[in-house]
């Protein structure tokens, strides 16, 4: 579950895909992958660790509400095995961690949910929702019990993808993504902060003179609040160039962001950055 500081999506969006062969919804058109769909193919590539061509994946958006033909949940999008196709809602073509999630599927071609990948390898490059956790499996038991830490014991850092964003690159689709680091050579879960949500985990805050923003990301699974030995787990966030206040968009300008895991922001080291026009 993804929350904004400036809105929450009002669309029930659960992200999952068909083993069967689904017949297209009847307002299906195709369409060419904006070019940060390249950018997002390498970033799904990069934490997979797998390759493939992103021009051998058929895409189609909808304006249906698609359901998913086994749980007749609602559902964002699918990919389809043997056409190697995605249908995505039109409401979530531009939604980084949708998009990436159908990636995967056809990077792996599987419809299933491996743990090791959906939470492993590509967590926080890829949304796995409660539907999408809960196929992966039991998270097995870490060999030993977790200590519970605070702020001391972990590092939180920032990056900002391109460093300077502009509409000249990916038409203005950039990332800003929180780093964060167990120090210790313990298995550790982080204590929240004081009056954060218990499941809270990443948080990114953005401000400049022309604009700001907050995201927060609530856990669906505990692999995603348990450290091994000096662990590294990292969260995507997407924006695009704007000034609409729903999108995650900021505005070209100066910028400082924080990040923080649990609450615990790294204040001490804010990420300067500037979107050009």
């Amino acid at each position: 579950m993804r929350l904004t500081g400036l809105a929450v999506l009002s669309l029930t969006i659960v992200v999952c895909t068909s083993a069967t062969e689904p017949v297209l919804p009847k307002d299906a058109q195709e369409f060419s992958p904006p070019p940060v769909y390249s950018t997002w193919w390498n970033m799904t590539q990069g934490c997979s660790r797998l390759a493939g061509s992103l021009s051998a994946v058929t895409w189609y958006s909808t304006e249906e509400v698609v359901h998913d033909l086994s749980s007749g949940e609602v559902i964002a999008g699918y990919w389809v095995p043997g056409s190697n196709r995605v249908i995505l809602n039109s409401a979530v073509m531009m939604d980084g961690g949708i998009v990436r999630h159908e990636m995967l599927h056809a990077l792996i071609q599987h419809g299933g949910h491996p743990r090791n990948q959906f939470l492993g390898n590509c967590a926080g490059t890829v949304d796995c929702e409660r539907a999408c956790a809960a196929d992966a499996g039991p998270y097995p038991n870490p060999p030993e019990t977790p200590l519970q830490v605070g702020t001391e014991s972990i590092d939180i850092s920032l990056a900002v993808d391109p460093t300077t964003p502009s509409r000249a690159i990916d038409e203005g689709q950039f990332s800003i993504t929180v780093i964060t680091r167990n120090l210790t050579s313990h298995w550790v879960t982080v204590a929240p902060a004081s009056g954060v949500d218990a499941l809270q985990t990443f948080s990114v805050d953005a401000n400049g003179a022309n604009g700001a923003t907050r995201l927060d990301e609530l856990s669906n699974d505990q692999s995603q609040r348990i450290f091994a030995p000096n662990e590294t787990k990292k969260q995507v966030f997407d924006f695009a160039i704007g000034d609409s206040p729903f999108g995650n968009q900021l505005p070209p300008g100066f910028y400082l962001a924080r990040g923080a895991f649990a609450g615990w922001w790294n204040v001490n080291y804010p990420l300067q950055f500037t979107i050009n026009p």
